[in-house]
């Protein structure tokens, strides 16, 4: 496997908590993200806060008014200036000084204020030229939109070419009581959905079967299709349950291998199997975008979810006989008796 597709373990702790669960490889998640159309919105720029109320310290005020006074000091000296006349000149001086620096404030903060709004003008240009741009688009998104489809069978199928690993053979695993009939729905719309086969397991004796398997042929998109039931029909033991590692080990080996993983809900299956086809078709679509599948469940009902349980959760339902209750609610129970898979 490509250390890019690796996937850890830690990455399946958090459980899903209601059926149908669908578990992607990192491989078909990042197909994805790279194919969602995305329209740019561009915010529109907002002028910036007037300068004229920012307080602008001129740095050339000090050194002036220091130079003037050694002159005007010098002056005096020299030309033997009254006290009075000197007081006079240093009104007059620091007057000069106070107007040029008013000047030289007024000045800095009209030439930072045209830079100010000529940034302005230029970002609203970009931004009107932007939204030109997007408004075309927008107006041929439809074609933009079937070019890129067009497009998106052949990358899923270059992505997904030899890195699906297949069956090696049908399984002997024994179909649950529900499975068949389940199959049946399904085929009518995806015919190539057939029950799975066996997958070894490296160093171990025994191997993992799926319950239904879907290959498209065009695009080599494999998806696991799995029938949970909270309990074992004979033994009445736990199944399935969110605190025991058997699913999620399980779930790891395929998603390993590439394969798109859809669990169901013995009671959904039972209860609403055309439900869960149309489930399983709008994941298929998100990928292929083959909306003639949609087409073909559009009238069916949409599948309500269905709570996973735990341990406990699967032990109290066993109490209650909830699986009997539905399956015999579904015609599917015979006899008092549960077919189920082991």
């Amino acid at each position: 496997m490509n250390s890019e597709n690796t996937i850890t373990p830690k990455s399946l702790e958090k459980s899903q908590k209601n059926y149908p669960q669908v578990f992607y490889p990192p491989l078909l998640q990042s197909f994805l993200k790279q194919q969602q159309l995305t329209y740019p919105r561009y915010p529109k720029p907002q002028p910036q806060r007037s300068i004229w109320d920012i307080q602008i310290n001129s740095n050339l005020i000090i050194p002036i008014g220091g130079i003037g006074l050694f002159i005007l000091g010098f002056v005096a000296v020299i030309k033997g200036l009254s006290l009075s006349a000197i007081a006079v000149g240093l009104l007059s001086w620091f007057g000069v000084i106070w107007g040029l620096k008013q000047f030289l404030q007024w000045w800095e903060r009209k030439h930072r204020q045209h830079q100010q709004n000529y940034q302005y003008s230029q970002k609203l240009k970009q931004w009107q030229r932007a939204n030109k741009v997007r408004d075309r688009y927008l107006k041929n998104a439809h074609k933009h939109q079937q070019q890129q489809l067009q497009s998106r069978r052949q990358k899923l199928t270059h992505l997904l070419k030899g890195k699906v690993e297949q069956s090696t053979g049908e399984s002997n695993a024994q179909k649950g009581v529900s499975e068949v009939q389940f199959l049946e729905v399904l085929q009518s719309v995806l015919p190539n959905v057939k029950f799975g086969g066996e997958f070894p397991l490296p160093n171990f004796p025994h191997s993992y079967s799926m319950d239904m398997a879907y290959v498209d042929e065009e695009t080599g998109l494999s998806i696991d299709i799995e029938i949970d039931e909270p309990y074992e029909g004979k033994k009445k033991q736990p199944h399935h349950c969110l605190d025991d590692d058997k699913d999620r080990k399980r779930n790891h080996f395929f998603l390993e291998r590439n394969w798109l993983i859809v669990r169901f809900a013995e009671e959904q299956v039972v209860k609403n199997p055309q439900g869960c086809c149309r489930h399983l078709v709008e994941v298929i679509v998100n990928f292929t975008q083959d909306k003639s599948l949609l087409d073909k469940v559009q009238q069916f009902p949409n599948l309500e979810p269905v709570k996973a349980w735990t341990v406990s959760e699967a032990r109290q339902l066993a109490v209650w006989k909830h699986r009997e209750t539905y399956l015999h609610e579904a015609g599917v129970y015979r006899n008092n008796k549960l077919n189920s898979k082991q």
